[in-house]
């Protein structure tokens, strides 16, 4: 069934057709209508290229910056999808990028620089709310899809455009992939038995571990976690998970969550730095700062924290679930010897399903590009040759598919890793596929969290910080300061600097944010009777 669906959308996605999709499309995420991929490039009409009715013959040249690092064969893919995009929508695709260690400081300036470019990756994690409310991308209207993105009309998920809207508008274009958001923790099997150590069950196992690796000198590895600047992926399993917590996303999502339950209403939500729970936390990475577990000056650290593992300086690596057991499967082929192993630390916790809106991609609003930026992002979602090209690379060199429809990784994958920066906002369950010998420990952890994923109570919320935006950038500013130092533990006194970081934050307007993310939230909740 899968073969015949993917080779149906395959077949249709390039059939030519000169009319306009009526109506409002879209379905559930991974569910494509045999109608819906009926439209493309039409090279026969008196006026020359179309695509979708609409005329193509100019070319011109988009310009894309993503969150990642380029990878090795980036050039040689972008050439191949270049020939597709050029063929279709006369057009070539530049690719720009801004590193995960340093995008947190450039992503507003390169938007406000001045610089000419066309699309830009977004989402509720990368200033998707923040941009759209000064005003940074173009919206994405009924008309867009009609016009420039039939693909879309047909074939999106009808609950993604719901979550991105801001302010009753949509201003970039989600993923159509909506996946279990929890992280997990991988680490180096082979000295975890070298120190005597069972399986990993809880938290304080995983102690036992990076304090058994920071006194063996000769365990081969700098650290036991490798941090970098912050303690984010860490803290969503040690703090989040642990607490049956829930992150508000979006503007909201450094400050404020809520613990889950059956009756969750807005009242329930909170400043985590507020609670007993987060100074416990806090001190607990002292704790562990000061066993040396990571390095004194992680704050300061640029290394990647899964080149880091991978590279073989880190006994551990902390990141969504698809994540390490991506890099658990290539130290499995590269290096077996260290017998990698995944982890889910608090099993009893509630998990949820993703929002559309953690990936996606913005046209800017001053592109002169527009028609065309929206085109390509139509074309390399759901074009299966421009999707596998970016999600995968080149078929033969850096991945290949099974008699069953799962993919296996090609002879120069490590010059092209699945899921790289670049192909974050592009997601799309209609062709994704397993991969064969998906690491064992992620398999079998990602089928319990399906089978028991719900839709959390404000999965779909998006906040409007119109009315708190002085007071966010203030919050911001605090949470700069003080955040990344306790959540590595390296402050000298965690209950003074937590005290003082409450004391600013309240100076700064915290109160006034909460109470606007309470009323929003009840008035989201009521709406969704």
């Amino acid at each position: 069934m899968r073969k015949m669906r993917k080779l149906t959308a395959m077949l249709l996605a390039g059939i030519m057709s000169l009319s306009v999709l009526a109506g409002c499309g879209g379905k559930d995420a991974g569910s494509p209508d045999a109608s819906a991929s009926s439209t493309g490039t039409d090279t026969g009409t008196e006026n020359g290229l179309t695509y979708n009715g609409q005329d193509v013959s100019e070319p011109v040249e988009l310009v894309m910056y993503y969150i990642g690092d380029k990878t090795e064969d980036e050039d040689l893919i972008l050439t191949e999808i270049n020939k597709i995009l050029k063929e279709k929508i006369n057009a070539i695709l530049v690719l720009k990028n801004m590193s995960l260690s340093d995008y947190s400081t450039k992503y507003a300036l390169t938007i406000a620089g001045g610089e000419n470019f066309d699309l830009i990756y977004t989402s509720t994690w990368a200033y998707y709310q923040s941009e759209a409310n000064k005003g940074a991308f173009a919206e994405v209207t009924e008309q867009v899809l009609n016009d420039y993105m039939p693909l879309h009309k047909e074939n999106q998920a009808d609950a993604s455009w719901g979550q991105a809207k801001i302010g009753g508008k949509v201003y970039f274009v989600p993923c159509n992939m909506a996946n279990v958001s929890a992280n997990a923790i991988l680490i180096r099997g082979d000295l975890r038995e070298k120190y005597g150590l069972d399986r990993l069950q809880t938290e304080d196992d995983l102690e036992n571990y990076y304090a058994a690796v920071t006194n063996d000198p000769e365990s081969g590895v700098a650290f036991a976690y490798d941090a970098s600047q912050n303690n984010d992926t860490s803290k969503a399993i040690l703090l989040y998970a642990k607490n049956d917590w829930v992150r508000m996303e979006g503007a909201l999502v450094n400050y404020i969550s809520y613990k889950y339950t059956d009756d969750f209403s807005a009242d329930d939500l909170f400043w985590m730095y507020g609670t007993q729970e987060y100074m416990d936390y806090a001190k607990k990475m002292k704790e562990w700062a000061d066993k040396g577990f990571w390095s004194k000056s992680a704050i300061a650290n640029s290394t990647d924290v899964k080149e880091a593992f991978i590279n073989g300086t880190s006994a551990s690596y902390t990141q969504n679930l698809g994540s390490v057991g991506a890099a658990a499967s290539d130290i499995e082929q590269n290096h077996p010897e260290w017998k990698p192993e995944v982890y889910d630390l608090f099993p009893d916790a509630h998990r949820f399903f993703a929002a559309y809106t953690g990936d996606g991609v913005a046209v800017l609003a001053n592109s002169q590009n527009q028609a065309r930026a929206f085109m390509a992002l139509d074309l390399m979602k759901f074009d299966p040759d421009l999707y596998y090209l970016i999600r995968h690379g080149i078929k033969g060199t850096h991945y290949d598919v099974t008699e069953d429809g799962m993919w296996t990784p090609g002879p120069d994958m490590n010059k092209n890793a699945y899921g790289n920066g670049f192909s974050w906002g592009f997601k799309n369950s209609m062709y994704d596929m397993t991969r064969e010998g998906t690491f064992k420990d992620q398999y079998e952890i990602g089928e319990v969290w399906k089978a028991k994923a719900i839709e959390g109570p404000t999965t779909a919320f998006s906040f409007d910080d119109s009315n708190v935006k002085n007071e966010l950038a203030n919050l911001q500013s605090v949470y700069t300061q003080y955040a990344p130092l306790l959540d590595l533990g390296l402050v000298d006194d965690v209950e003074k600097t937590l005290a003082d970081f409450n004391k600013q934050a309240e100076a700064a307007g915290l109160q006034k944010i909460l109470d606007e993310a309470k009323a929003q939230v009840a008035a989201f909740l009521e709406n969704s009777k």
